[in-house]
């Protein structure tokens, strides 16, 4: 919101001094004999360039500005953090309920409404981040219709830029709107989830992702592989890799060592102080019709507008941030031992560092090793999986562009000393940060074109070929400032429908017209994705929780015709090891109705086995459960 205010502050500011010019145009139409300099005047001939008009040289200045100024460093770190950003604000103020907290899941039409809209906004806001990735790609389309004769051939009559297109396909940009919309996409699944369709999100965004990016990544990587640009990258560009992915390691490290523990170690403090507050707050308000208008109750709510600030803080935190785990091996465990493959230390080795972890992997001595290695990814909840994808993605965007870009300008025969000084030029691009120079994308959070060009700009941006590049650039930035429209729309429904419910609340006759709270996307996704969260919000067990808990994990509880339960872990579909939480759960769940308890190689579950000693067990596993 701050960057929104500020963008627009700019926005009036320069209307009051516009002089009718554009400043990155002014400087570009000067016309000097060599308007592309350092790593863009490899790819145009010069005396063709320098033949252009000022208007045409200045299109082409912008346009390569566009596409090489997101292979800096800085840049790099930037989409990253822009990522994280864009996948906390998606988690932000809950999916409207559309049924009302009254024990039988009846239906609340107004949540209903306001759900509708929730997902409507949602899926523009899918819709204009595809959009603007199309955008992108057509400008460049449109820029080699209009420069072809001008960029510079390889022996094939081929030009350089489009004979390494393929890799094009990890670049920075392309990559922070085609994965923003995998999080918008688990949005969107788990909402309709939450409004009774019967579905696997989990599943669904598995689909949804390999369709639209398994294809894109594999030939991508393909064309790196077959050309052997990889060669180029170990041999030149292993420093430009290791130095982003350091940074990446930081950025993570900072949220896994640092903000997530203090987090979690604060949560309990937290919830108790509001439950204390929350039993006050009842009792100052008393009972009757706007009975909560005195002045005990005034000063209550005033004083934990003001002293639980903080505690509020932390809780919207928790809210947007619940996805950022990888877990933590074992206690016998070593993160930096040959068994430890797990946890934090797996997803950076073999994620960040791919490029590095690609031989660890292999030299893993046997099958058991290896299988850990990969549930270090197969056992992260969705938003983890899309978090890792998006930092190792774009960590290796520079690596993988910048070597083909390497290798094909040696394929030319221009000789080493020609393609050193390629490598050189790379080089004080992407590292251009060291020389003073910081650039950062001017980002447009104008969400005011919701009403003006959005809809305009969409519609003209598919007649691309009559379009100059320049125009294209633009109309992806207005699509972008769409987006964010979207997404304010979306916290506007989320807020709406909880101020409502609090509303309501505050007065005791509400004519039956409360519905149910807003449901959080983090305890919606955790809840049914760890057994033990499912179960520990269970009030009552009854046949449709046995369903939904059923549909999640697989057919794990079992109901026999004496109304006796069987909990095996036999059938689950999910990793065992994420079995992992107290015996009293099922104590408290099953009551005196458990008969089969079978809980095999679940080396995670916790708790006294006294606690089931009450149980009319006939058999029961318990085998390497070494925790209890």
């Amino acid at each position: 919101l701050i960057t929104m205010v500020a963008s627009l502050l700019s926005k009036l500011h320069g209307e009051e001094e516009d002089d009718g010019t554009n400043d990155l145009y002014s400087n570009a139409t000067v016309c000097d004999a060599d308007p592309l300099d350092g790593l863009a005047a490899h790819f145009f001939d010069e005396s063709c360039v320098a033949a252009l008009t000022c208007d045409d040289q200045a299109m082409l200045y912008l346009f390569m500005y566009e596409f090489l100024a997101p292979l800096r460093v800085e840049m790099v770190s930037f989409f990253q953090c822009y990522l994280l950003v864009n996948f906390m604000v998606v988690q932000q103020g809950g999916i409207p309920s559309t049924t009302k907290d009254d024990g039988k899941n009846t239906r609340w039409n107004l949540g209903c409404f306001a759900w509708s809209l929730w997902v409507s906004c949602v899926s523009f806001q899918w819709v204009t981040n595809l959009s603007s990735a199309a955008s992108l790609t057509f400008s460049y389309i449109s820029m080699e219709a209009k420069f072809r004769p001008c960029m510079v051939e390889l022996e094939s009559g081929d030009a350089l830029l489009n004979m390494t297109l393929p890799v094009m396909l990890f670049h920075p940009v392309l990559l922070a709107q085609l994965i923003n919309t995998l999080s918008l996409a688990h949005a969107i699944l788990t909402a309709l989830f939450v409004a009774g369709v019967k579905l696997d999100p989990r599943a669904w965004l598995l689909r949804y992702a390999v369709a639209m990016l398994g294809p894109y990544f594999t030939f991508g990587m393909g064309y790196f592989l077959v050309t052997l640009s990889f060669v180029f990258a170990y041999v030149f560009f292993l420093p430009l890799f290791l130095f982003g992915a350091v940074l990446t390691t930081a950025l993570c490290l900072l949220l896994f060592k640092l903000i997530m523990p203090w987090l979690k170690g604060k949560e309990q403090d937290d919830q108790e102080a509001f439950a204390k507050y929350e039993k006050d707050i009842q009792e100052a308000a008393g009972e009757g019709c706007l009975s909560w208008c005195n002045g005990r109750w005034a000063t209550l709510w005033c004083g934990n507008a003001v002293c639980g600030l903080p505690r509020f803080a932390r809780a919207q935190l928790r809210e947007v941030l619940w996805w950022f785990d990888a877990g933590e091996p074992d206690e016998d465990e070593d993160v930096l031992d040959n068994n430890a493959k797990t946890g934090w230390f797996g997803v950076i080795i073999f994620g960040i560092f791919s490029p590095i972890g690609a031989f660890r992997f292999i030299s893993l001595r046997d099958d058991e090793e290896r299988n850990k290695s990969v549930k270090t990814f197969a056992d992260l909840n969705d938003m983890m999986r899309v978090a890792v994808l998006a930092l190792t993605t774009v960590t290796l965007s520079p690596f993988i562009i910048c070597s083909t870009w390497s290798a094909f300008y040696a394929y030319q025969g221009v000789g080493n000393d020609a393609s050193m000084e390629f490598i050189a030029d790379v080089y004080h691009h992407t590292f251009a940060i060291f020389t003073g120079s910081v650039e950062l994308p001017a980002l447009d959070f104008d969400f005011t074109v919701l009403w003006k060009d959005a809809w305009h700009d969409f519609i003209t941006m598919w007649d691309f070929v009559k379009l100059a590049p320049d125009k294209l650039l633009a109309i992806s930035k207005t699509l972008n400032g769409a987006s964010f429209g979207f997404g304010l729309s979306k916290l506007l429904m989320s807020a709406s429908a909880a101020g409502v419910v609090a509303v309501l609340q505050l007065f005791p006759d509400h004519w039956g017209l409360v519905g149910g709270s807003n449901v959080p996307l983090g305890d919606y996704a955790q809840t049914h994705a760890d057994p033990g969260a499912f179960l520990a919000n269970l009030s009552s067990l009854n046949d449709d929780a046995i369903d939904s808990f059923n549909f999640d994990f697989g057919p794990v509880i079992k109901k026999d015709e004496d109304s006796q339960y069987v909990f095996s872990v036999k059938e689950a579909t999910i990793s065992k090891e994420l079995f992992r939480f107290d015996l009293n759960i099922l104590a408290r769940v099953f009551e005196e109705k458990l008969k089969g308890l079978d809980l095999y190689e679940c080396s995670g579950m916790q708790g006294d086995i006294e606690s089931l000693k009450d149980m009319p067990l006939t058999s029961c596993n318990l085998y390497n459960c070494k925790k209890l």
